[in-house]
């Protein structure tokens, strides 16, 4: 059961305006978020803060959300640091035929385009007016939902327009037929945001003033360009062509994270970053809206994030477990991009060592940030920490979970702890760090074994752009980088390679897991991918997103050949991953599966050639 001391809000909370309108807590900044699992006892939790109102996901995880004036400190406890959304950010046609999609693309028999498949793009959401989105008739995209978007912007709610989906048509007036033999859109209204349908966005086109019938915008341009790698049209002109130009597009703008939690996670003010919980629902309304249009959906997710114990236990990389074993459902991960920033430490125990140092430099004008010590069972560790003036605190790993406050004489830096012998997700002892007004200089973390067991800990700072450049381990290690969701057991998790020279890219993040499991599992290029920009034209990013946008692209093409065309009518993800895996290409001279590469750079092609 969640406690009334298990969460403390570092901010303050606003006055309330009289006569105003009841606030969605979902979008509210009065409201802390908290994921939670039915077993849980959320009845007795919403007794005990007045207020606090509980949204389903699905039917394993749903989000409690509880006023923040009746809640103490947010505190990292045992029961506490699962439920606590982690905070997740961006990963940044020659590509298409190096993973062997434009041969198929054109193929005499296979033309396999995407028709019939549904694409959902989860990210900055989408410039719906770029020609690489419409086709003859219309928008391709059959939903948007703007989560950021208060419920009185844009158009209402009443039934004719909750029913607007049953116009969808696309070019093949395919999906409009779906909708006509009797796809009932009125039972999908979202619990927060605004939802635009095919019909909406339709109008808008057509419209003088687009945004004032669909007024929602990607300010970012990152969804745009993963949108438009994994499901673009053709535009023979440009060499661009998407991975399933012939798909429907699904795209879900993700909110910003709430304040209270930028604040406690010590994020920069202008770093954009969302909530776990956000994206857990986004994931659950994608996959209702598949099945409303029947179609087979592969779900692209091109961001991550390096809190938790990169085991797959967080609560998003859980969900994409859950949902990616359901029948015509698959999801792309990215691998991250943190193979280079120095944000990752590790060490090792043996009988002959029994304290370990690790220096971290912290730059000048830092303002705070976190730090997550994780390590193996059944040692039991004890650690300290020493300021750049020699000063050295103890933290203590007998006192619970309370936070531990080390406050040095001779810098104004604060450091707050929290020390979990046991993190009940994984069993691994996990030391939550956080430092604020950190003095600039080599601060030492020392850790010792009191068993000495031959057993392995790493530490993990936020990933690159929640921290400074200037902040990093001196020693530290690219291996054991790969962020969340990638570390999720049923995602296709995938790194980014050159596909002009066949290397890989140099930030992209490595394997394996802390427990071995294999990741990332495929290689797709990601280094100056030519992309479709906000406001029309192409332009270059590089990322492990790109590599997962095409992935999600393939994976389209895949269930358009098992599913539409009945081959292998109850395809999962996880079959889609391992189709890939046996048909990429791997080098002669390179062990398989390896930390870099995974399985080899996926080709879809040659998956085929196999199956042949």
């Amino acid at each position: 059961m969640l406690r009334k001391e298990d969460f403390e809000p570092n901010m303050e909370t606003e006055d309330k305006i009289p006569g105003a309108q009841p606030e969605n807590p979902a979008q509210s900044q009065r409201f802390g978020d908290f994921i939670v699992k039915y077993m849980q006892n959320v009845q007795d939790t919403m007794e005990l803060f007045p207020g606090t109102s509980f949204q389903a996901i699905n039917e394993i995880f749903g989000v409690l959300y509880v006023p923040l004036e009746n809640m103490g400190e947010l505190e990292v406890t045992g029961t506490s640091y699962n439920s606590i959304p982690k905070c997740y950010t961006y990963m940044d046609m020659e590509a298409t035929g190096a993973s062997g999609i434009t041969r198929l693309h054109d193929h005499p028999y296979l033309k396999l385009r995407g028709k019939g498949t549904a694409v959902a793009v989860i990210d900055s959401g989408i410039d719906y007016q770029n020609a690489v989105f419409r086709n003859a008739g219309g928008s391709r995209i059959a939903y948007l939902w703007d989560q950021s978007l208060e419920d009185e912007e844009g158009m209402g709610k009443d039934k004719e327009q909750n029913e607007s989906g049953r116009e969808l048509e696309s070019e093949n007036g395919d999906v409009g037929n779906l909708l006509e033999n009797g796809a009932d859109m009125a039972d999908t209204e979202v619990p927060y945001g605004k939802l635009f349908r095919k019909k909406d966005i339709d109008l808008a086109l057509a419209s003088e003033d687009p945004f004032s019938i669909v007024p929602s915008r990607d300010t970012n341009g990152h969804g745009t360009a993963l949108s438009g790698i994994a499901a673009g049209n053709m535009v023979p002109g440009e060499n661009f062509t998407g991975a399933a130009p012939e798909a429907t597009l699904i795209i879900i703008k993700v909110k910003p994270a709430k304040q209270y939690l930028r604040n406690f996670y010590l994020y920069p003010p202008d770093a954009e970053v969302f909530q776990e919980n956000d994206v857990m629902m986004a994931i659950a309304y994608a996959i209702s809206w598949a099945k409303k249009l029947e179609m087979p959906l592969s779900i692209c997710l091109g961001i991550g994030s390096s809190q938790g114990a990169h085991l797959g236990t967080n609560a998003l990389s859980q969900y994409v477990d859950y949902v990616a074993n359901f029948s015509q459902v698959s999801v792309s991960a990215a691998a991250g991009n943190e193979g280079n920033t120095r944000n990752h430490s590790t060490g090792i125990f043996s009988q002959g060592r029994e304290q370990i140092v690790t220096e971290l430099r912290v730059a000048e004008r830092e303002q705070g940030f976190t730090m997550e010590f994780w390590g193996e069972p059944p040692e039991i560790y004890g650690l300290s920490i020493q300021s750049p003036t020699g000063e050295i605190l103890e933290v203590s790993s007998s006192i619970g979970s309370r936070t531990q406050e080390l406050s040095f004489v001779f810098v104004e830096t604060k450091v707050y702890v929290n020390y979990i012998l046991i993190e009940r997700q994984t069993g691994y002892s996990l030391v939550y760090i956080r430092f604020f007004h950190p003095a600039s200089g080599i601060w030492k973390i020392f850790t010792r074994g009191k068993n000495r067991q031959n057993v392995q800990f790493h530490m993990w700072l936020p990933v690159e752009g929640l921290i400074s450049q200037d902040t990093y381990f001196l020693e530290p290690s690219p291996y054991t980088t790969v962020t969340a969701p990638g570390d999720a057991r049923n995602s296709i998790t995938t790194t980014a390679y050159q596909h002009r020279d066949g290397s890989i890219y140099i930030a992209a993040g490595r394997g394996y897991t802390p427990d071995g499991m294999i990741t990332p599992h495929l290689a797709a290029p990601g280094v100056n991918v030519k992309v479709p920009l906000v406001r029309g034209g192409f332009g270059t990013r590089s990322g492990t997103s790109i590599s997962a946008a095409q992935t999600a692209g393939i994976a389209a093409l895949l269930f358009e050949w098992a599913i539409i065309r009945d081959n292998q009518p109850f395809f999962t993800g996880s079959g889609v991953k391992y189709y890939l895996q046996r048909g990429a290409r791997r080098e002669e001279n390179m062990q398989y599966p390896n930390p870099e590469w995974g399985y080899g750079k996926v080709n879809l092609y040659h998956t085929f050639e196999l199956l042949t």
